[in-house]
């Protein structure tokens, strides 16, 4: 595991997953760049602190499996990392004081998506960094 490529896979997704969702946000209320602003401030510490260390566990877990096939290994990739990110938003609401309560808000699940949301961007943000890097390893 590279440590400072998960650094930089977390910058990523911490732009890439607000400018996508302050374009799915925006509306005549507020605009793009109300939302520009805001989901930085929201998602920068969700995914540094949270996202990344659950990242470590799954890209750790996922190696302790020898899959022969890359589809396959793909597969449950994304699927682990999505269910990291649901489990992620869910320590979120546990650390925030929610309780049990977190069962009776219907924005919780909205949220949650979110969380799935940052979660599949960084995968793909960190496997298309891992073969970046790899080729450009290949080339010296």
């Amino acid at each position: 595991m590279n440590l400072g490529r998960k650094l930089l896979t977390s910058l990523l997704t911490v732009i890439l997953f607000s400018l996508a969702a302050s374009l799915l946000s925006m509306s005549e209320t507020y605009d793009f760049g109300f939302y520009i602003a805001v989901y930085p401030i929201y998602a920068a510490p969700l995914i540094f602190l949270i996202g990344l260390p659950l990242s470590i566990v799954v890209d750790f877990l996922l190696n302790k499996i020898r899959f022969t096939n890359h589809v396959l290994y793909l597969i449950v990739k994304l699927l682990s990392y999505a269910c990291a990110g649901f489990v992620g938003m869910y320590i979120f609401y546990l650390v925030m004081g929610a309780g049990e309560d977190i069962l009776r808000y219907k924005e919780t699940i909205i949220l949650t998506l979110f969380g799935v949301f940052a979660a599949i961007i960084f995968v793909l943000v960190d496997l298309g960094l891992e073969a970046l890097f790899r080729a450009h390893k290949k080339r010296e």
